[in-house]
């Protein structure tokens, strides 16, 4: 609850990176009462769910989605440990916080990794050293993060699953930051397993873990012998759990999150409607808008501009204004961003996904404002808006 003065506010704008503000017309769908993970109406709604899951990141019915009761973090688990066998080589590729989880996660694991980083944070790390490494390394699997949530560094993608869709590598993409709200689609992009959270730009509050398997990752599950994989994340079972939902028969492996499956069913359902090119369009607008106004404030941003994510943005401060100052100062206006991760970096993060609009970036870049003034920052009021705006005009929003 947002507090101005002796007063709490209920209404707040959420511009984190996720969770994102929700539209009440999902929100209604958590409410359903007595629905039970076999009952015909729960069976239809997930397979409905399933079969848009493939539309939202332009693939067929070979391509095969898995739903699970999770956090992007379980997603991102499973989706390098099916893949691998003790002894099991993998390069991360990485371009953030998120990027070095993948490490994190695998040191776990009796397996060898290399990392491969940027010159410098802000950066992506070139496709062209990538698919080098790749070459040279004989990888089992490669891990990109296609949105480091923690730099706003955007992944270019393409380029290196064209040039490794025929080798045997698989290409894991992480889309938890990227999945609803930048250009995916897995077929053209060579992507092998693509994982997602539900509570970003696919805009439905947490607890699904959503991933995304091509024919030649299915492939590979099928001839490997034994995984690393934990129990729970085995994806061979949950595989044969969608199948069966998609045929309208019920069977058990561990209990859906239905409420959350039936608001999935409703997002994508409103996601559809506006239409992927057009949303990737609305998500690149907006982020140009912000991203003015930034700058119209003579703010850095963190992500070089080539490299510049649609779904998120990070902004550099002067040292003399504290993060954490300006994080606190524009939450009590009722306008949720969010600190930086990277150590020794003075910077904050507002997220741009989902149901945002243009009069969100408004709002959020006068918050802002506001905010730099109270903090002794040299500005006149009304550039970050102006910069905005500028942008939001030119697009007709």
């Amino acid at each position: 609850m947002a507090k101005r003065g002796d007063i709490m506010y209920e209404r707040r704008l959420v511009m984190v990176p996720g969770p994102i503000n929700f539209d009440p017309r999902v929100l209604r769908e958590l409410a359903v009462e007595g629905l039970d993970h076999t009952s015909a109406e729960f069976v239809s709604s997930f397979a409905e769910t399933l079969s848009m899951l493939r539309k939202v990141v332009h693939v067929g019915g070979e391509y095969q989605p898995v739903v699970i009761a999770g956090s992007g973090t379980l997603a991102m688990e499973a989706s390098v440990t099916n893949f691998l066998e003790r002894g099991g080589r993998a390069l991360i590729v990485s371009n953030g916080y998120f990027g070095d989880r993948f490490a994190e996660l695998l040191s776990n694991y009796d397996v060898h990794m290399d990392l491969l980083r940027p010159d410098k944070i802000g950066s992506q790390v070139n496709a062209s050293k990538v698919v080098e490494a790749a070459s040279k390394g004989n990888y089992d699997l490669i891990t990109l993060t296609h949105v480091d949530t923690s730099t706003g560094v955007l992944q270019s993608i393409r380029e290196i699953g064209k040039e490794l869709m025929n080798e045997e590598t698989i290409i894991v993409v992480d889309g938890v930051c990227s999945v609803g709200g930048e250009e995916i689609k897995m077929a053209e992009d060579g992507i092998d397993v693509l994982f997602t959270g539900s509570q970003k730009a696919l805009g439905v509050p947490p607890g699904l873990a959503l991933i995304w398997l091509s024919p030649k990752a299915l492939q590979k599950l099928r001839s490997i012998k034994r995984s690393i994989s934990p129990y729970y994340m085995n994806l061979s079972r949950w595989i044969s759990i969608m199948r069966s939902y998609e045929e309208k028969k019920p069977t058990y492996f561990g209990t859906p999150a239905v409420n959350l499956v039936v608001a999935l069913r409703k997002s994508l359902e409103l996601i559809l409607e506006e239409g992927m090119e057009k949303r990737y369009l609305r998500h690149k607008v907006l982020s140009e808008a912000f991203r003015n106004g930034m700058k119209a404030l003579n703010l850095q941003l963190l992500a070089d501009e080539s490299s510049a994510a649609h779904t998120i943005t990070a902004v550099k401060l002067p040292d003399a204004i504290s993060s954490s100052s300006l994080v606190d100062l524009v939450r009590s206006m009722g306008v949720l961003i969010a600190k930086g991760l990277i150590k020794d970096i003075n910077y904050f993060r507002v997220g741009h996904m989902g149901t945002v609009n243009a009069n969100d970036i408004v709002a959020t870049v006068a918050a802002i404002e506001r905010a730099l003034t109270k903090l002794g920052y040299k500005m006149r009021f009304g550039d970050g808006v102006a910069g905005a705006q500028e942008i939001l005009h030119r697009y007709g929003l």
